[in-house]
C-alpha cells in the first residue's frame, strides 16, 4: 500500500509484462531487433537515475518483479499481459504458462490474463474459453494489427462469439491493442513521447551487449526447435477501426474494453466515451506528463471530462517504465496553472479510483481491509456518460 502524507492508496498496475527476450530465446535477427527497440524505449521513457542493465531488462524474473513492482512499496497487485510472438521468439516472448508460474511463486499479487493471437485467426481461438476457466484468466489481450501478416478485423462474427464465451467463462475484460509489442500509428496524439523510427537495429549510441556470432547461438547449436531466419523487419503499427470497435462494444455490453490512451487521437478517443463499457489505460499518458506537461495534462483533463474518473486505469508497462515514479506523480498530480481554470483539481476519490479502485472492480479483486473506495464525483454534468 502506497502512503503519501496521511493518505493511503491501494495501487493496481493494470499493465505489467513478464517476458524473456534474452539471446537464447531470440529466433534470429528479428527477435534481436525487437528487444533492442524495446530497450531503447526503456532508456527514453523510464527517467530513473539509472536504466536497467540490458540483461535484466531482456528477461523479467521473479526477483525483478518482487523488487521493482510488488516489493517497491508502490504497487499492491499487478495485471500480467501475455504476448506470445512465437514468430520472433522460440519459446514465446511472454506466454501465459510462464505468468502462471510467476503467480504461484508470488501468490495473491498477480491477476492473470490470456491472449487472442490475431495471426492465427479463428483457429487460434479454439479452446480459449476452456483456458480461461482452467487458468482463472480475468481478461484477454488482443492486438488487431500485431504483425504485418496478422491483421484481424473487429467486425468478424466469430470474434464476437469467442469474446462472449470468454466473458461467460470469467474473462470479461479485453485490452485492445495496448502493450509494448506494437508501434504507434501515424495518427498518434501530439503529446506522444515515444515515436520510434522505422529502423530496427540497436541504437548506435548504446553499445549494449555485442551481437553474438551465429555459431554461438544456442538455438543453432543444438535445439531441435525450428529456427526462423527471415531478415529483421520493423515492428508492425498498431491500430483498429473505431467504427468496428463501436459496433463490437455495442454488441457485447457485458465485455469491458480497455484502450490505450495513445491508440487514437484524444478527440476520437473521447467520442468512444459514449459507450459505457469502454475504458482507457493511462500508461502512455503518464509517461508523457513529465516531458510534455501541458499537452499531456490537457489530454488527461479531456479524458477525465469524457470518461469520468471511474473509467480510467493506472498502468506502467513494466519493465518499459518502473511503476514507482508514475504512482508518486499521479498521487500528487496537479494541472498546470494555465489549465486549472478549465479542469480544476483532481479530487482524492478520483485519484484512488484511477490508481486502484477501477481495476479492482474490473478484475474482481477483493478490496483490502479498511480501504473501501469512495464514490467518484463526475467532473462536469454528463461527464463519463
Amino acid at each position: 500500500m502506497f502512503r503519501i502524507a496521511s493518505e493511503r492508496y491501494v495501487v493496481i498496475d493494470a499493465q505489467v509484462h513478464a517476458w524473456d527476450g534474452s539471446p537464447h530465446n531470440q529466433a534470429g535477427p528479428s527477435g534481436e531487433a525487437f528487444v533492442a527497440d524495446l530497450y531503447r524505449r526503456h532508456r527514453a521513457l523510464d527517467c530513473a537515475p539509472r536504466p536497467m542493465p540490458a540483461d535484466e531488462f531482456e528477461r523479467v524474473t521473479e526477483r525483478g518483479l518482487a523488487m521493482d513492482v510488488i516489493g517497491s512499496g508502490h504497487v499492491d497487485r499487478a495485471v500480467l499481459q501475455p504476448v506470445a510472438l512465437d514468430e520472433l521468439f522460440v519459446l514465446g516472448f511472454s506466454p501465459e504458462t510462464w505468468h502462471a508460474e510467476l503467480a504461484e511463486q508470488l501468490p495473491g499479487r498477480f491477476v492473470l490474463t490470456g491472449e487472442l493471437d490475431p495471426a492465427r485467426g479463428q483457429a487460434g481461438a479454439r479452446g480459449l474459453a476452456a483456458r480461461v476457466r482452467r487458468g482463472d484468466l480475468r481478461g484477454l489481450h488482443l492486438a488487431p494489427s500485431r504483425r504485418p501478416d496478422g491483421w484481424l478485423a473487429l467486425s468478424e462474427p466469430w470474434l464476437r462469439r469467442v469474446l462472449a464465451r470468454c466473458e461467460q467463462s470469467g474473462a470479461g475484460v479485453v485490452h485492445l491493442g495496448i502493450g509494448s509489442t506494437v508501434r504507434r500509428g501515424a495518427g498518434c496524439p501530439d503529446w506522444m513521447v515515444d515515436r520510434p523510427g522505422p529502423g530496427s537495429g540497436r541504437d548506435r549510441s548504446d553499445p549494449g551487449r555485442p551481437r553474438w556470432p551465429q555459431w554461438a547461438d544456442p538455438v543453432r547449436a543444438g535445439s531441435a526447435l525450428p529456427v526462423r531466419t527471415r531478415a529483421a523487419r520493423p515492428r508492425p503499427r498498431s491500430g483498429f477501426d473505431a467504427a468496428e470497435l463501436r459496433e463490437l462494444a455495442r454488441a457485447l455490453p457485458r465485455v469491458q474494453f480497455v484502450l490505450g490512451a495513445a491508440c487514437l487521437p484524444t478527440v476520437q478517443l473521447c467520442r468512444l466515451a459514449r459507450l459505457p463499457n469502454v475504458h482507457v489505460l493511462l500508461t502512455d499518458l503518464l509517461t508523457a506528463l513529465r516531458v510534455r506537461p501541458v499537452e499531456a495534462a490537457r489530454a488527461f483533463g479531456e479524458l477525465l471530462v469524457a470518461f469520468g474518473g471511474h473509467r480510467l486505469l493506472f498502468g506502467s508497462g513494466y519493465p518499459l517504465v518502473r511503476p514507482g515514479r508514475l504512482v508518486e506523480e499521479l498521487a500528487g498530480f496537479r494541472f498546470p496553472a494555465e489549465l486549472r481554470a478549465e479542469f480544476g483539481e483532481l479530487d482524492m476519490p478520483t485519484r484512488h479510483a484511477i490508481l486502484g479502485g477501477n481495476a479492482a472492480r474490473l478484475y474482481r479483486i477483493p478490496q483490502l481491509a479498511g480501504t473501501a473506495h469512495r464514490d467518484v464525483t463526475l467532473r462536469r454534468p454528463g461527464a463519463g456518460s
